[in-house]
């Protein structure tokens, strides 16, 4: 069993290099907090008992009509996701509450970008909604390429990454961690 040891560091805010028995591992750290964050989301949306943060100001939006309509249609996933939306006349909603991996500040936009996202899935065939919803949302509340961790918060995700059913490969199908021998 490939355990990894105390040594762990971040290279460039992008991957997390880790000692292992074989030797190095690499990993990505946006794809695996993407598949750790899309386990968590098909459990939430299949169990229908969302973890929801109530937001002290809900954030009003206006959207495009289509947007409106793609939003109401996949409320029920979204909601199972723990965001809490109300709807109004003229493609006008309320935010109520979010997932609890929403940055504050960000619930707007991260909720505009799951929609896009769903929309670019959908395109390439994910037609199933649950899966399509939860992928679109894990791609965009992920920690990003670029966002510092402490070593504290690498370790949780490499911990949370092996803990998931897939840990090799992210929830679209590229890979999140490389092994390289202590031979190579």
């Amino acid at each position: 069993n490939d355990t990894y040891s105390p040594f762990i560091v971040s290279l460039h805010n992008k991957y997390i290099l880790s000692q292992i028995k074989s030797g190095l591992m690499i990993i990505d750290q946006h794809v695996a907090h993407e598949r750790i964050l899309y386990e968590k989301a098909l459990k939430s949306i299949s169990s229908q008992l969302p973890f929801s943060q109530q937001l002290l100001f809900p954030q009003t939006l206006v959207l495009e009509p289509a947007d409106y309509e793609l939003i109401l249609e996949i409320r029920e996933q979204l909601f199972g996701l723990g965001f809490e939306i109300k709807f109004y006349n003229d493609n006008k909603i309320s935010i109520q509450g979010v997932p609890f991996e929403i940055k504050p500040g960000s619930e707007k936009e991260i909720l505009l970008e799951i929609i896009d996202e769903y929309r670019a899935n959908e395109r390439l065939g994910i037609l199933e909604v649950i899966d399509n919803v939860a992928k679109s949302f894990s791609c965009k509340a992920a920690i990003k390429a670029g966002d510092k961790l402490g070593e504290i918060e690498m370790r949780e995700l490499v911990d949370k990454l092996f803990a998931t059913s897939m840990p090799y490969v992210c929830p679209h199908g590229r890979p999140i961690v490389i092994k390289i021998p202590l031979t190579e």
